[in-house]
């Protein structure tokens, strides 16, 4: 009887296993290395073993990652199902003036037998919670990321090992998780639009962070660079005040405000749109602190409308946007991914905003 060579003896033994759904579309296979200790024999040997899977079209090799199980394969036995319950990872505690999240997810999960846990990056830090989620129970991950740019390397690993993830707020730069978020351009635009159409010539935009670090501010931020556009108005001075004051970096938030507003009054800026309601409230305190009124000496734009926008003095126009729909869809989303797992959301949902008017426009 001829005797089976031994590259082949590990051909048929990884086969096997792909076979039995020992090893899923999208796992790892051991390394070379791996192979030689377990089979007792060569690098070359279980190189070539390798390549044999990878001419037979049952894996793929990424450089320096490894070799994988074709990901087209169809799954031979069911996923296991350690636990019923998502995470969602935010980047603030509860609190009902930052969006109202976690109302949408739970009416989504009310209609399955998925349960929520909720926590927060706050105290423990983004990269430890998605480091600990990658290798818990949960089913699946809902993310608020801290930035688009944060943390891309354990969130590549989740990428790699299809783990069900979808992104709220903010999409993944480099990574094509599904995403929902708000129409961050059209809000910008109809901030910065809003503030046109009551004749103001100089409109600011003011963000607490580089635009580079976040997709969503950058998209508020190109929404009101087109309304400027749309309007002839993209080359007033403007455009200097953005370059010195768009942005800080220091803890001394309030001082930095009280010099955006000198600033403001200096250049004759009549208008400003604000990254989000929390900076815009911040502004108005600031200004009134140090003797100047709104709308009377500048008008402002927030964009969340938070509960406290309608509650300070002056009331704060805002774009509105929908929490609980950006909860719900991302909660259909994951269960629809945890359920069909080749299955995936082809486009990012974008939920519609709305101007909510009130008392810090004036009309010039």
């Amino acid at each position: 009887m001829e005797q089976i060579p031994l590259y082949q003896h590990i051909v048929n033994t990884l086969k096997a296993r792909i076979k039995s759904g020992e090893l899923q579309p999208g796992d790892q296979l051991p390394t070379e290395a791996e192979l030689s200790r377990e089979f007792k024999v060569s690098r070359i040997t279980s190189k070539r073993a390798l390549t044999e899977l990878e001419n037979d079209n049952l894996i793929y090799r990424v450089q320096g990652k490894g070799s994988f199980v074709n990901a087209d394969l169809p799954p031979l036995r069911p996923l296991p199902r350690i636990g019923k319950e998502i995470l969602i990872i935010l980047p603030f505690t509860h609190n009902p003036g930052l969006g109202d999240y976690e109302k949408g997810i739970n009416e989504y999960l009310a209609t399955t037998d998925y349960t929520l846990n909720i926590q927060s990056n706050t105290v423990i830090g983004q990269r430890r919670l998605l480091e600990a989620a990658l290798h818990n129970n949960n089913s699946g991950l809902i993310i608020y990321p801290v930035s688009s740019r944060d943390d891309l390397g354990i969130l590549y690993q989740y990428y790699l090992s299809k783990f069900p993830l979808v992104t709220m707020d903010k999409i993944i730069d480099g990574i094509p998780f599904p995403c929902v978020v708000s129409d961050n351009f059209d809000g910008g635009y109809q901030a910065c639009k809003h503030l046109i159409e009551n004749n103001h010539k100089k409109i600011a935009f003011l963000s607490s962070s580089q635009v580079e670090k976040s997709s969503s501010i950058r998209e508020r931020y190109f929404g009101y660079l087109q309304a400027l556009y749309d309007n002839s108005l993209i080359d007033y001075s403007v455009n200097d005040l953005i370059d010195r004051y768009l942005t800080h970096e220091d803890d001394n938030g309030k001082e930095y405000y009280k010099k955006f507003i000198q600033a403001v009054m200096e250049n004759g800026i009549t208008g400003i749109v604000a990254e989000n309601d929390l900076i815009a409230i911040e502004i108005i305190q600031i200004a009134k602190n140090i003797g100047l009124s709104i709308p009377d000496d500048f008008s402002i734009v927030g964009f969340d409308n938070i509960h406290l926008s309608s509650f300070i003095e002056p009331r704060l126009t805002t774009i509105s946007q929908d929490f609980a729909q950006m909860g719900y869809m991302a909660a259909k989303n994951l269960i629809g991914m945890i359920e069909d797992p080749l299955q995936r959301p082809q486009d990012n949902v974008i939920i519609p905003v709305q101007l909510i008017k009130r008392q810090t426009v004036k009309q010039l």
